[in-house]
């Protein structure tokens, strides 16, 4: 038996297990992030839920850039005026429930007709993370969640509206 053999099955061996070392710790890995490309509002999802006081069913997270906003120039300048800092993404999370504007924080837009609105949409900024607005509307504005077989409904609210069935820039 030559001494190269023994010394080559050994680094074979080590680099296995430091190869299944490897993948089992990223399976153990702890994820802070939400999995999609939204992972920025992470930290935005506490402020939000504090925003609506805890009330309705979470419906989803959506990163939107400043200039995609361009297309509704009343939230545009609504939240440039709120924020303190040059804005570049905002993370708009969305609760369904019963809201009146008076039941959110930093509320803005148009109260709608009847009062009250089945959906809150709360805007965070990011990087910074502050609450710069909260709209209370009839339907939600974008579409917040991906829905597999069937149709996603809240527990407090009415069904989900179709993609495009809101509208903020009525309602900023």
């Amino acid at each position: 038996m030559s001494p190269a053999r023994p010394l080559r099955s050994w680094v074979c061996g080590a680099l296995a297990a430091a190869a299944a070392l490897g993948a089992l710790s990223g399976c153990t890995a702890a994820r802070d992030t939400l999995g999609t490309n939204s992972s920025p509002c992470f930290r935005a999802l506490a402020l939000a839920k504090d925003a609506v006081h805890k009330r309705g069913t979470f419906s989803g997270v959506r990163l939107v850039s400043v200039t995609s906003l361009r297309v509704l120039p009343h939230l545009q300048a609504t939240l440039e005026q709120r924020s303190h800092a040059k804005l570049h993404n905002v993370c708009l999370v969305s609760y369904r429930g019963t809201y009146t504007p008076e039941q959110v924080e930093r509320p803005a837009g148009e109260t709608p007709p009847a009062g009250t609105g089945h959906v809150a949409v709360v805007v965070v900024s990011t990087p910074q993370n502050v609450l710069l607005a909260t709209f209370v509307l009839q339907h939600e504005p974008v579409r917040f969640r991906h829905v597999a077989a069937g149709t996603a409904r809240a527990r407090d609210g009415p069904p989900p509206a179709p993609a495009g069935a809101g509208s903020v820039s009525g309602d900023a």
